[in-house]
């Protein structure tokens, strides 16, 4: 949240954007409050008269800070603001990781859109990482994912991903070299967890060096873009390139997430 409201005092003072821009579209802070229903978002229109008048008082603690030499008293107060709708939203909803019975892919799912698979992540594994020592279930798990797709989804052909994870080595490797080819940086950071999702660490906490970064440079460590590909190339790269993520897939009972 801190980074959140920093983030918005810089793009306000520096011109990039307006107090509604900034704060209803730039950054993830809408989501984390009693008010977000799960679907319905400020970055897409009014959501109600509870918001307007949060974003308001937030709006007055901008303008009485925007011009100290430093932040920390906005965030503090900010934070303090919004403290109550985030409480709410932790006793409506608590943070509780889905168990990998109630994922058939593990830290994938997908969704269908013009013809193409969307593939998104969320970290089941924490406190481990996908990316490391559970890489080769990370893989497998995205193998089943594609070919359960393409046999329900004839329709789709590509499979496409939006996220700052596209900018990661680790998972690049995961897709052939089209992928990385076809990458579309999105040039405004955004609200969803495409943008927002590199500041939390593999244990679900704050990634301190990521927020750093972001405060050094003004920019996102990981820049956030959409890649695509066959989903055939897709199927094929991680079956020549991770023969153990296959041998793991073949091991499991049917039913075994």
């Amino acid at each position: 949240m801190k980074l959140g409201l920093w983030y918005v005092h810089k793009r306000v003072q520096g011109g990039e954007s307006d107090f509604d821009d900034a704060l209803n579209c730039r950054v993830d802070i809408y989501r984390h409050t009693s008010f977000y229903n799960g679907k319905d978002h400020p970055a897409k229109g009014e959501v109600g008269p509870e918001w307007s008048e949060t974003s308001e008082a937030l709006r007055q603690i901008l303008e009485r800070r925007i011009d100290d030499p430093s932040t920390a008293q906005l965030e503090e107060e900010g934070l303090a603001y919004l403290w109550p709708t985030l409480e709410g939203r932790l006793r409506r909803t608590p943070q509780v990781l889905p168990s990998l019975e109630e994922r058939p892919y593990g830290c994938w799912r997908f969704d269908t859109r013009n013809s193409a698979i969307g593939i998104h992540i969320q970290n089941v594994y924490q406190p481990k990482s996908p990316l490391s020592e559970l890489f080769i279930p990370f893989a497998a798990a995205l193998i089943g994912l594609l070919n359960d797709a393409c046999a329900t989804h004839p329709e789709c052909g590509l499979v496409r991903c939006g996220s700052w994870l596209n900018s990661v080595p680790t998972f690049q490797a995961l897709f052939p070299a089209e992928w990385t080819q076809s990458a579309v940086y999105r040039d405004l950071i955004g609200h969803s967890n495409g943008h927002w999702g590199q500041f939390i660490d593999r244990s679900g906490n704050f990634h301190d060096r990521n927020g750093a970064r972001l405060r050094e440079t003004g920019m996102l460590p990981y820049a956030s873009s959409v890649c695509e590909c066959l989903i055939d190339d897709a199927v094929a790269h991680l079956e020549a390139t991770f023969p153990e993520a296959l041998e793991y897939n073949n091991s499991r009972s049917p039913n075994q997430p």
